[in-house]
């Protein structure tokens, strides 16, 4: 299933196509209406071509903001896809009660569970809450996931080196995902030696 801002991209692309197909047919219909003198009609038929354009152009632009969204959050699946080697089980884009979708869930097999909100650059107090809330949400909700109970994150996409608690939330940068969400649920990297992969490798 695509994720929230993902949907939301298509949908405005959608959007923008089809005002800008309205633009296009409005601008036809203008042509022979105008070369049959009824100029007045032609000019109100070309002011709606340039408001429909306008509006695609909006449209347009609301859906590049939802892909830089979407890559971000493509990014922060591949960082945490290295925790499934060491037993996590990961969720992307779980629907609940509230705006939008939880970006993503990681459980840890100490029976922490953490909920993921994904930021590009900057974020605000609301979206502090509102993983706070997701939280929340998850502790009631799917209790079988977090009997250890569920702390909520946010990912930084776009920052360095950053790693530090606000509002009770764990603001981190994608750099130091995985071992702060390691070190916050108490458990330990995988020596590369371990893995099922370098135990094939080792009695090849």
């Amino acid at each position: 299933m695509p994720s929230y801002p993902r949907q939301q991209q298509y949908a405005r692309l959608a959007r923008a196509g089809l005002v800008s197909t309205l633009s296009v047919v409005a601008v036809l219909l203008a042509v022979p209406v105008a070369a049959r003198g009824e100029t007045t009609l032609a000019a109100a038929l070309l002011l709606t071509a340039v408001g429909f354009g306008l509006r695609s152009r909006h449209w347009a632009r609301l859906a590049a903001r939802a892909r830089v969204g979407a890559r971000s959050e493509d990014q922060v699946h591949r960082a945490l896809a290295r925790l499934e080697a060491e037993g996590w089980r990961l969720h992307h884009s779980l629907p609940w009660p509230g705006r939008g979708d939880i970006d993503s869930i990681a459980i840890a097999p100490t029976g922490f569970a953490f909920t993921i909100e994904t930021k590009t650059r900057t974020y605000t107090p609301d979206h502090l809450a509102r993983v706070r809330g997701t939280a929340a949400w998850l502790t009631k909700r799917r209790r079988r996931w977090c009997r250890n109970g569920a702390l909520p994150v946010l990912c930084v996409v776009c920052e360095r080196g950053c790693e530090r608690v606000e509002a009770g939330v764990l603001v981190v940068s994608i750099d130091r995902l995985p071992a702060a969400l390691r070190t916050a649920a108490g458990t330990r990297q995988r020596p590369p030696f371990l893995s099922p992969a370098s135990r094939r490798r080792t009695t090849v």
